[in-house]
């Protein structure tokens, strides 16, 4: 026990280390902007106001994305979106974001290392196995140039997956299988896309363990159930909020096949440990290519196990590629996964795993010391890359200019599906519409809104009108999303537009005037 303890202490403090390594460059800048890091930053500042406004949900589009009542938080769980929200409203904002992504990658080194020691009955499998995964150039990027919260969580929780499934089918009767329908309702609060994706993986590990399933359907029913009822509150929002609208869904600028990976860009991206400057170039870094060559090389050395996740590791890889025909899924719900080389994130497991247990029978000490410096040498030249590639930087002094990154993201995905009919959306997803632009339709008169005429609070946004035609009918067409819902008091009508848009009649005093239109 104690030996077990000292190994723990020792694995622990190197994992500190190479966090240290991960975000030395990052860290000193302040926030480094990658692809999607401004939509998530917008989902935390709209879930930050809203709880120093007095509320424990995130309100329904008033704070951030432009103050549009753009509904992303309803059809994007927030769950893990708390400390940072939280943090934010106490520190600085910068640090704040920091701290938490930091704190993630302390806690996946754990978690990785805990659960494969579980599954593989040896603590040097887990160490291997936490170092490979968390150092890959799929997992960091996305806390770099992608800054995606949301799936590095996800890719975060895989092992507990992992384990919750071994613990199904072993018979130690232990609660370890608890972990299934557990991180099965975090992933829903946190990942929706993950979670499908994880589902298919797991789905296909139980084929291979069709006769153990057998004798555990109670546990299973059991997991199922819980799965069911935990996540109610995400299925049932989601349904009703799309029973009245139609809703468009995340946009991706072209079809499956063409956004999947070339096997020569996968390759030789990997071998040369780009980090991609285009979605393209996604891929899993030199440390896991090598792995997937050597895993091949040593399939006959790993354990059951092993050998299945290593050649899933392989069929995962081809999978990312436009050699698989995506181009039959076009029109399905497969489209939803928007991007094959998602598949990545649960290639690069799989071949982590397979490695890790090849791995467990190095005893040198000096050779795992190795190993770790050498994968800490490729991630820190990484980094430096990543942090010298001209992204947009937000360092610690310039709060406003947080605060507007933080509110401001344009975005479609998620709007009414009328508010874009008739127009591209592939090349419009991310360009400023009216709406985002806050023109009204005043009478028929385009007028844009100033910020000092737009007041947000939750669930509600506030308007100073002018212009107004005094004690007549007035028609004005808001910069406000209306799924159907909309309403307002004093008499005030409130009707959807043929655009999704906001619109109210009623009859003004004088040509200015306050109206507040409540979200729902």
């Amino acid at each position: 026990m104690r030996s077990s303890k000292r190994t723990n202490f020792k694995y622990y403090c190197l994992f500190l280390v190479n966090t240290f390594v991960i975000y030395f460059f990052e860290v000193k800048n302040g926030i480094i902007c990658g692809w999607d890091l401004q939509f998530h930053l917008n989902r935390i500042e709209e879930l930050s106001q809203s709880i120093y406004s007095g509320h424990l949900l995130s309100s329904n589009g008033s704070f951030a994305f432009c103050q549009i009542g753009l509904l992303v938080n309803k059809f994007y769980p927030y769950l893990f979106l708390y400390p940072f929200a939280l943090l934010r409203g106490l520190i600085n904002p910068v640090l704040a974001y920091n701290i938490c992504l930091i704190s993630i990658t302390i806690l996946s080194f754990i978690i990785s290392y805990r659960a494969i020691t579980y599954v593989s009955r040896s603590s040097l499998s887990g160490f291997f196995f936490s170092i490979i995964y968390n150092n890959s150039g799929y997992i960091l990027l996305q806390i770099t140039q992608r800054g995606d919260i949301a799936e590095y969580i996800a890719l975060a929780l895989l092992p507990l997956l992992l384990e919750g499934f071994i613990g199904l089918i072993d018979n130690d009767n232990s609660l370890k299988w608890l972990w299934l329908p557990i991180i099965f309702i975090l992933l829903t609060y946190d990942h929706l896309l993950s979670t499908i994706l994880f589902m298919l993986f797991m789905i296909i590990m139980a084929l291979f363990y069709w006769h153990e399933f057998r004798s555990k359907l109670i546990k299973l029913i059991i997991s199922m159930g819980i799965v069911i009822v935990a996540t109610l509150p995400v299925s049932l929002q989601i349904i009703l909020t799309t029973h009245q609208n139609r809703i468009i869904t995340p946009i991706v600028p072209d079809t499956l096949q063409n956004e999947a990976l070339k096997p020569s860009d996968l390759f030789l991206n990997s071998l040369n440990n780009n980090v991609p400057g285009l979605l393209s170039e996604v891929n899993v870094g030199i440390v896991v290519l090598l792995c997937v060559i050597f895993s091949i090389w040593a399939l006959k050395q790993s354990s059951k196990l092993g050998r299945q996740l290593g050649i899933l590791g392989v069929v995962f890889l081809f999978l990312s590629t436009n050699l698989f025909p995506w181009f039959i899924f076009q029109h399905t719900i497969m489209q939803v996964l928007q991007f094959p080389w998602r598949f990545l994130g649960i290639a690069t497991f799989c071949i982590a795993y397979a490695i890790s247990v090849a791995l467990q029978n190095v005893r040198d000490r000096n050779i795992a010391m190795i190993f770790f410096i050498l994968i800490n040498m490729v991630t820190f030249n990484y980094m430096h890359t990543f942090c010298h590639r001209n992204n947009q930087v937000i360092d610690y002094h310039s709060v406003k200019q947080y605060n507007n990154y933080a509110t401001e993201a344009v975005y479609t995905d998620y709007m009414p599906y009328q508010t874009l009919h008739g127009i591209n959306k592939a090349a419009n997803f991310r360009k400023a519409s009216d709406i985002h632009r806050h023109i009204a339709l005043i009478n028929g008169k385009r007028t844009r809104l100033s910020n000092r005429q737009i007041h947000p609070e939750y669930d509600r946004i506030s308007y100073r009108l002018t212009n107004l035609i005094p004690n007549k009918k007035n028609q004005v067409t808001l910069p406000l999303l209306n799924y159907g819902k909309n309403y307002s008091k004093d008499g005030i009508k409130v009707q959807q537009s043929s655009k999704g848009t906001t619109t109210i009649i009623f009859v003004p005093s004088q040509p200015q005037q306050h109206i507040t239109i409540y979200l729902r």
